[in-house]
Parts: structure tokens; C-alpha cells; sequence
């Protein structure tokens, strides 16, 4: 037995001795290189890709009724937000061109189980087409949601125009 254990020692200490050989082989050490690299391309991407995620997109805010009208030389905004809504501030924003909005009201948000009915009045619109959206912002501060943009075209705000030829005052 003791001749047994002693020759199994000898095999595994020249075995070890050959893969250390193996090991510090050119082909081999640039085989190892160049697995340890691959598994650290594959565990910076996965780390990159799991903590550098882009940031939050907002989701599409839906209210159970939004409207927007002009009357008197001004244009109202009404919205009813969902049942078990949650506190925030919605941003109201401009725009005449619909791409870039700008913020022109505010208006705090209570949660509730029911719904609720907003309204905010732009005293000052903008001649022509405008473009109205609302973004709701949670209590952090972040983008949470926001409407699409409703448009609304306010008429010339006199109906009345002068005729230069025959100094006459019109309708249109």
C-alpha cells in the first residue's frame, strides 16, 4: 500500500509539474490572456449595461377627460386626473411650433382615490396655433409622465378692421 501511495504521489507531483509546464507555454499563457480578457469584456458590458441604463423615460399621462378652449381672449385648460392618483405638481407647457415647450403654469397635484378635476388659464396666449402639454412631476422632482400636446388656434382678437381706401370701419 505504502509503494502504491508513494508512486500516486510521484505521478501527481510530475503531473503538476507538466501543467505548470503547460501553463508557461507561449500558446498556452495567450490562450489564458486572451480568455481573461473576453471574461472581462463580458463583465464590464454587463455591469455598464445593468447600472448605466438610460434615464427614465416618462410615461404617457392619461386623464379621464382633458380639454382646452378659447374664449375671451383666453385659453382654459381643464384635465380630470384617474382615481388613485398620487401627489404631484403638474407643469403646464407651450409651445407654438409643437416641438419646443416652454413651462408657463403650475399646478399641485393632491392624491386621491377619486377623481379630480384641474383647470389652469393662460391670460396671455400666444397669436395663432398653440400647442399645450402637461407633465406631471413627482415629489422628488423627477419627469414621471406627460400628455400628449393638444393644439388650439386662437381667432384675431378684432373683428373689427379699417378699411384704408375709404377710411370705413368693418366686420370681418
Amino acid at each position: 500500500m505504502k509503494t502504491f501511495a508513494t508512486k500516486s504521489a510521484q505521478l501527481s507531483t510530475s503531473e503538476a509539474s507538466n501543467s505548470v509546464n503547460l501553463a508557461k507555454s507561449p500558446k498556452t499563457s495567450f490562450f489564458f490572456y486572451a480568455l481573461e480578457l473576453v471574461l472581462l469584456y463580458i463583465l464590464v458590458f454587463a455591469a455598464f449595461s445593468t447600472f448605466a441604463q438610460p434615464a427614465n423615460q416618462p410615461g404617457k399621462l392619461e386623464f379621464s377627460k382633458q380639454t382646452v378652449v378659447f374664449n375671451s381672449g383666453k385659453v382654459y385648460i381643464n384635465w380630470v386626473s384617474k382615481a388613485n392618483s398620487t401627489d404631484c405638481i403638474y407643469v403646464i407647457e407651450r409651445s407654438q411650433d409643437g416641438i419646443e415647450f416652454e413651462p408657463v403654469g403650475l399646478k399641485e397635484g393632491i392624491g386621491s382615490n377619486l377623481e379630480l378635476l384641474y383647470s389652469w388659464v393662460d391670460s396671455k396666449p400666444v397669436n395663432g396655433t398653440a400647442h399645450y402639454r402637461i407633465k406631471q412631476i413627482n415629489e422628488q422632482g423627477n419627469l414621471v409622465a406627460q400628455a400628449e400636446a393638444k393644439s388650439i388656434t386662437s381667432p384675431d382678437t378684432n373683428p373689427l378692421f379699417m378699411n384704408t381706401t375709404n377710411r370705413m370701419v368693418q366686420v370681418k
